[in-house]
Order: structure tokens, then C-alpha cells, then sequence
């Protein structure tokens, strides 16, 4: 019978055992074997170090090259937006100093730019009460949600289009979509929402993974009423890097795999320091007579930067 003593007896072999197999193994571990791991280790020990000894000298020279392209900037632009302006519309969520950053450029680039139009996230229809907003502020009956989203970035897009006002005493719709929560405003020189943005501009939609809302809500639809509009457009994506997250051309790529990618231009890195600068080239080749459609970044397909033309390279 198996009892409480033969449990102990057995543990107690076990422990001896396993003393004795150390005991043993160090003895038949020769000096040899010894040295030899322990010049593997050294070896692994001086690897280690000359590779972070590498690594940070790769950061350094790279923190010049972007110190370097960030400070070109200004003279890779200037002159290509040359009396256009430029309205930039950026869904609310992704990282607000890039699209700041877009803002500069424009301006480096001797555009108006009056400020960011923010697409808030009540453009998902999350709940019933985004949804009766909307229709209240499109007069409009439509339950189905992509429709009535669809209808109304088509009435954005045709304000953004005619930014002359309408009948005195009506209200501006941009005004209107403000006070439901559909947009906010961050004005450039106190410019006023009725402003934006400016007589025959060019858009710059800026979308990303980053955004509080799924950017495939807004992208293709956006972008097809945008160019329906006939204002020149450029979709520039923010793009973080997080743990399983998207690739980096993913919130652009609706719009390159559709019939869209053969008028409307797209940015995947926009995230990058030389992102906006991409954005300014490629939207300045969408004032050329005929205008130059392309789709820049580090995605499928792409191109790091737009290729230099007659109209567009520096004399």
C-alpha cells in the first residue's frame, strides 16, 4: 500500500538522483569545453556592443538626413502653389501636427491656405441621434447610413467647390454642419469658416489608421464627391505603426485599386518628414494643363516622389 512515507522516500531519491547527475556532469565537463563556451560568449558579448555601437550611429545619421530634408522643404516647394489655395480637410483623429505640417507647406509653397477643416466622427452614424443630425442638417429623409453619408459629403463637397455665398440671409452650409458636430475648424490668421477654402482650390483629404473613426467611411466616398466637384484632390495618409495594425498604404489603397486612381492622387507617407512635401508636388501637378494624376509613398505601386515634368521643374 502506497502511503504519506513512500512519497517521501521517493522524493528523497529523486533530490539525491539529480545531486549526483550535477555532481557527475561537472566531472565529465572537461576545461576544454569550459574555455570554448566561454569564448563563445565573449565573442557574442563584442557582437552585441559593435552592433549597438552601430545602430546608433545609423539613428544619428538618421536624424541628420531628416533634419536635412525638413529644412529643404521650403526650397523644394516654393513657388509650386504660387497664387492657389489650398483647404485641407483631416479626419478628426489622426496626429494633428502632420496635418499642421501639410498647412506649412502650402504656405512654403506660396499658397492661401486658411485653415484645416476637421471631419468629426460623428460622420460614422454610430447612434440614432448622428443620424437624425444629419438629416436634419441635409433636409433630408434617408435612413439608410451610407446613403445619407454619402449625400452628405456630396453637399460638403459642393460648398467647398462654391465658397461664394448663396441667397442673403442663408446660412452657410459649412456653418451648419459646425453647429451638428460634423466639423470643427482650426482657422490660419483668424480666417473665418465662410473663408474656407478659397476660390478654385485644391483639396488635401488626410486620412489614416490613427483617425477616431474607420477611414473607410469617408475615403472613397469623400474623395468621389470631392472630384465630382471638380476640385483638384490629393489623399494623404497618416500612417501608425502599431502592433498588428495596417500596412502603411492601406487607407489610400481603396482609392488606388478603384476607378478613382486615374483622377485623383494619393500619399501614404505623410507620417514621414518628407511627407508634406510629396503632398505639395503632387498637388501642384494637379493645376497643369492637363493635370498630372500620380500616387506617391512607400506602398505598392508607388512612387517616392512625383516625377519632374517641363511645367513644373525649376528654370
Amino acid at each position: 500500500m502506497i502511503n504519506f512515507r513512500f512519497h517521501v522516500v521517493s522524493l528523497i531519491a529523486i533530490f539525491l538522483a539529480l545531486a549526483l547527475g550535477v555532481v557527475i556532469g561537472a566531472g565529465v565537463i572537461d576545461r576544454g569545453v569550459v574555455d570554448t563556451l566561454n569564448t563563445r560568449l565573449d565573442t557574442v558579448e563584442s557582437n552585441s556592443e559593435r552592433i549597438k555601437g552601430e545602430n546608433s550611429d545609423l539613428r544619428g545619421r538618421n536624424e541628420q538626413l531628416e533634419g536635412f530634408v525638413g529644412a529643404s522643404q521650403p526650397f523644394s516647394v516654393s513657388g509650386r502653389l504660387l497664387a492657389d489655395d489650398v483647404g485641407v480637410v483631416a479626419m478628426r483623429g489622426v496626429d494633428g501636427d502632420r496635418v499642421s505640417a501639410v498647412v506649412s507647406a502650402a504656405q512654403q509653397a506660396d499658397a492661401t491656405a486658411t485653415g484645416t477643416l476637421w471631419l468629426e466622427d460623428k460622420w460614422a452614424l454610430a447612434d440614432d441621434d448622428s443620424v437624425k443630425a444629419l438629416q436634419d442638417a441635409l433636409g433630408s429623409t434617408t435612413k439608410n447610413k451610407a446613403s445619407l453619408r454619402a449625400d452628405g459629403l456630396q453637399q460638403l463637397s459642393q460648398r467647398l467647390a462654391n465658397p461664394v455665398p448663396g441667397i442673403e440671409g442663408d446660412q452657410d452650409f459649412l456653418s451648419i454642419l459646425e453647429q451638428a458636430g460634423f466639423v470643427g475648424y482650426d482657422s490660419v490668421d483668424d480666417s473665418a469658416l465662410a473663408d474656407f477654402p478659397g476660390r478654385g482650390a485644391g483639396i488635401v483629404l488626410v486620412v489614416g489608421n490613427g483617425a477616431s473613426f474607420d477611414s473607410e467611411l469617408v475615403t472613397v466616398p469623400a474623395a468621389k464627391a470631392l472630384h465630382a466637384a471638380e476640385l483638384p484632390l490629393v489623399v494623404a495618409s497618416v500612417w501608425a505603426d502599431v502592433t498588428d495594425g495596417p500596412d502603411r498604404a492601406e487607407a489610400v489603397q481603396p482609392i488606388r485599386d478603384n476607378e478613382l486612381a486615374a483622377t485623383v492622387s494619393t500619399v501614404d507617407d505623410l507620417d514621414l518628414v518628407e511627407g508634406p512635401t510629396t503632398v505639395v508636388l503632387a498637388l501642384s501637378d494637379l493645376f497643369l494643363t492637363p493635370p498630372v494624376i500620380g500616387h506617391y509613398g512607400y506602398g505598392d505601386n508607388a512612387s517616392p516622389l512625383p516625377s519632374p515634368t517641363p511645367e513644373t521643374a525649376p528654370s
